[in-house]
């Protein structure tokens, strides 16, 4: 049964406005990119840049492609998650989860995410450039780029996270593939 059982769609737009009027549970939704929010990026994709949806509860949602730079998504539950190739670069997920989430390919440039539980996550190939971070536990980091992040190569390199062609804070690619502790992967 699973998630197929309560996957349901909707667009941004309808997102959004049953948000506003105090809805907090999208367990499930699949986000549809029609509506009259198309992205303005090239390519398919909802844009939902700028919003706030603090404590909202997306577990297990399907959100492809869709561009929440600027999003305010502090104490959002986005455990199980499948997000990629979707950008929260320069937003605040502060005290949400993520735990189990599947963020191949995504952007979260400049993203504080302190607070927020990444263990399980699955980020393969994607972008944490300067995004304040928390530590990692039994993560897929691989091609994973952390360059000028702000943590410490070690809370990444640890827990039986993969490593592998993993940028570190410090700019230097771990080449792994390595399952723990970096002073064994350089």
């Amino acid at each position: 049964m699973g998630w197929k059982k309560r996957r349901w769609k909707i667009t941004g737009d309808e997102l959004l406005e049953r948000y506003a009027s105090g809805e907090r549970n999208f367990a499930g939704v699949e986000l549809v990119e029609y509506g009259s929010r198309p992205s303005k990026y090239s390519g398919p994709g909802s844009d939902l840049d700028g919003v706030v949806l603090r404590d909202i509860n997306l577990q297990g949602a399907v959100l492809h492609q869709v561009y929440l730079i600027g999003a305010d998504l502090t104490g959002a539950d986005l455990g199980g998650i499948f997000m990629l190739s979707s950008c929260l670069s320069e937003g605040i997920i502060r005290d949400a989860n993520l735990c189990a989430a599947n963020v191949c390919r995504s952007g979260f440039i400049n993203t504080d995410l302190r607070g927020t539980d990444l263990n399980n996550i699955n980020a393969t190939g994607t972008c944490f450039r300067g995004a304040y971070l928390p530590t990692f536990e039994s993560a897929i980091l691989a091609d994973a780029d952390f360059q000028g992040a702000h943590t410490r190569s070690e809370l990444i390199c640890n827990s039986w996270n993969l490593i592998w062609r993993t940028t570190m804070p410090d700019g230097i690619v771990v080449r792994g593939p390595q399952w723990g502790n970096i002073s064994d992967a350089r």
